[in-house]
């Protein structure tokens, strides 16, 4: 039986396996919750994963034209101005300070600072980092690296790709302010879309997510690294506003589509899990 590979408890096999570079299967532990992608990948094979060509290339994974297109400023500015609303913590902060980590080509932490405030942004990837710092930014590769202490650290898709997610946690828990919080969104383990989908659920895609949790199993990982939460949600971003839009289009199926997965988020079964914590 294979171990957890967050907490070391014992750990049961899901019905979901894929082949990609190499064949995956997902196990879930049965003490903390969380869902584990098997084999793990090594620390090399995550360098050479998230190389130039994840952001650049059409390869499968990643985003192909990240940089070169506009749909990375406009998804950075609604992701914006929607923390706001899902986070209102975020405008209590003493500091207005943000470490976005994971933060890519420096979208969303360029139009914090065109809001006001400081920001750096935390890139692994070497060719993403270098554009953030070509537009002004800031940059560092990891947490410990970045000067704090941060009003706002933000986790947007990123626990999920991590080989130690909490060693991450720790880390932004040392450089978070004492009145600050952390802001995170991944990928729902108790989602519709997994439910139903199984292996052919979209956010099933080793090795570039290895790691799936529910709304307890982060809730014990972050009280775990020294975090209290303080609110979470489990939405499909969007849902209410395009049901909206089909309705005034006439689009009577796609309306109710989508005003079904609001649905499925308000009952705990959404896509993605948003998660508010303070340090203790």
């Amino acid at each position: 039986m294979d171990a957890c590979p967050l907490c070391q408890g014992e750990t049961r096999r899901t019905r979901l396996a894929k082949t990609s570079d190499r064949p995956y299967r997902v196990v879930r532990c049965t003490r903390c919750g969380t869902a584990s992608v098997l084999p793990r990948p090594s620390e090399q094979d995550l360098a050479d994963f998230y190389g130039a060509s994840y952001f650049t290339a059409d390869t499968g994974f990643g985003y192909g034209d990240y940089d070169g297109t506009s749909w990375a400023g406009a998804q950075a500015v609604r992701a914006w101005d929607e923390l706001q609303v899902w986070a209102p913590e975020v405008a209590d902060v003493p500091v207005r300070t943000l470490l976005d980590v994971g933060a890519a080509t420096g979208e969303f932490a360029l139009r914090a600072e065109r809001d006001g405030w400081y920001a750096v942004a935390c890139e692994v990837g070497d060719t993403a980092r270098e554009s953030a710092a070509a537009k002004g930014l800031t940059t560092v590769t990891t947490i410990s690296e970045a000067t704090g202490p941060f009003g706002v650290i933000s986790m947007f898709h990123v626990l999920e790709h991590l080989i130690d997610p909490l060693a991450a946690l720790v880390d932004a828990r040392g450089a978070v302010d004492a009145r600050g919080v952390l802001v995170i969104e991944v990928p729902q383990w108790n989602s519709a879309g997994r439910i139903v989908r199984g292996s052919g659920w979209a956010q099933f895609r080793p090795p570039e997510h290895i790691n799936f949790f529910s709304r307890r199993s982060l809730t014990r990982a972050l009280r775990h690294t020294g975090w209290d939460v303080v609110r979470s949600s489990t939405p499909y971003p969007h849902a209410a506003e395009l049901a909206r839009d089909a309705v005034r289009r006439g689009r009577v199926r796609e309306a109710a589509a989508h005003a079904g997965r609001h649905a499925l988020g308000s009952a705990g079964l959404g896509g993605y899990l948003r998660t508010v914590a303070r340090p203790v």
